[in-house]
């Protein structure tokens, strides 16, 4: 039997309770949850319908229960602490992304790993994929050729509910001396950032590291943190990296990439809904829908457990996201858009910047920088 501790169940846990409370696999309980705010929490009726202990700390619920597993579904800010309480208690963590806001906190996450003996996954649901492992084995196997450039771009419009979720941490640098740097570059769209570091490690379960950096930070929301930004990258072998997204443009649109290798190019939109590597021959190789499977990730925490394996995405393979996120906040500033192209729709309570969609896809077929809204 493996029991599963879940922290946290607003937001983004609703994926994982779905899978624990209509699981048929009775090898698998969801032991507890642990939830501070549980009158707001939308999971709070059915979470007491089956029957599920609630505790509003940690330490309350391990000292009632003990949990193979424990997930953690919280703010960011709260990974590093948590994950290591969670390690503390002898459970291993499946702790959603990013890894934690600074370098520190995932120092520390890391450094907790070696002392209890247990692993910190870290929930880069692509990471997990099959589709996207297969095409890792074959960059590192040399199928491509030497890899040229990546580059990657999202435009996924943000209402100001989205911003307000939560206790206010939504857009924050840091609130009362805790560092959040909660960004579109650190959550949401952080999962096609890590991906370019993780397909380029020369090892499955290691990523490379961006050791130049170019950063152009903007944002239309009133906000801390940036909203939209432009990236250009070099790793430590040499790849040039793009990545431009906004959630302030007027349309949805991704995510997307385009990865040019020497003998290849491996391309995705999510419209075709699958990976396609076309070789400088002509022939077309699909991979298959990199989204097929999101729950995959708490499978394998799963199977690694009961088997004394090691999940392919753990702290130190997330790292490289959280220094560059952590370079962005202190090697950068944030600039507002031009105040006469942001515009306010009632209809759909969001602010967006006129012609930004445009512009940010003009861009990304250049690999341009946004220097123009400077």
């Amino acid at each position: 039997m493996t029991k599963i501790l879940l922290v946290g169940a607003g937001g983004y846990a609703h994926v994982y309770l779905n899978f624990l409370l209509d699981n048929e696999d009775k090898s698998i309980v969801l032991e507890g949850v642990v939830e501070k705010y549980l009158d707001t929490c939308p999971s709070k009726d059915e979470l007491i319908a089956h029957g599920i202990p609630i505790y509003t700390d940690m330490e309350s619920f391990y000292a009632e229960h003990t949990a193979d597993l424990a997930i953690i579904c919280t703010p960011t800010f709260l990974h590093s602490s948590q994950s290591i309480c969670a390690l503390s208690h002898g459970s291993y963590v499946l702790c959603e992304k990013p890894v934690a806001p600074t370098v520190k906190e995932a120092e520390a996450m890391m450094e907790a790993e070696e002392k209890y003996g247990k692993w910190i996954a870290i929930g880069y649901q692509w990471s997990y994929s099959d589709e996207i492992q297969h095409l890792k084995r074959d960059i590192l196997d040399g199928v491509f050729g030497k890899p040229l450039s990546f580059k990657t771009a999202v435009s996924w419009p943000r209402n100001k509910d989205y911003y307000g979720r939560g206790v206010g941490w939504a857009g924050r640098v840091s609130r009362d001396g805790v560092m959040i740097l909660d960004s579109i570059a650190s959550n949401a769209c952080a999962h096609y950032v890590h991906n370019m570091f993780f397909l380029l490690g020369d090892e499955m379960n290691i990523s490379a590291e961006a050791e130049e950096l170019d950063a152009v930070l903007l944002r239309a929301n009133d906000i801390e943190n940036f909203d939209t930004c432009s990236l250009k990258m070099v790793t430590n072998d040499g790849t040039k990296l793009y990545f431009i997204a906004s959630h302030a443009a007027e349309s949805k649109r991704g995510p997307e990439f385009e990865y040019r290798f020497e003998n290849a190019t491996v391309l995705f939109t999510e419209s075709d809904e699958e990976i396609k590597v076309i070789f400088r021959d002509g022939r077309e190789v699909s991979y298959g829908d990199p989204f097929s499977d999101v729950i995959k990730k708490l499978k394998d925490c799963i199977f690694a457990v009961n088997n004394s394996s090691v999940p392919i995405c753990t702290v130190k393979t997330a790292f490289p996201h959280t220094k560059l996120i952590e370079r962005l906040y202190y090697d950068f500033e944030v600039h507002d858009f031009p105040k006469d192209l942001i515009r306010f729709s009632e209809e759909d309570n969001r602010v967006y910047v006129e012609g930004l969609y445009k512009e940010l896809y003009d861009a990304y077929g250049k690999e341009d920088m946004l220097c123009r809204y400077l």
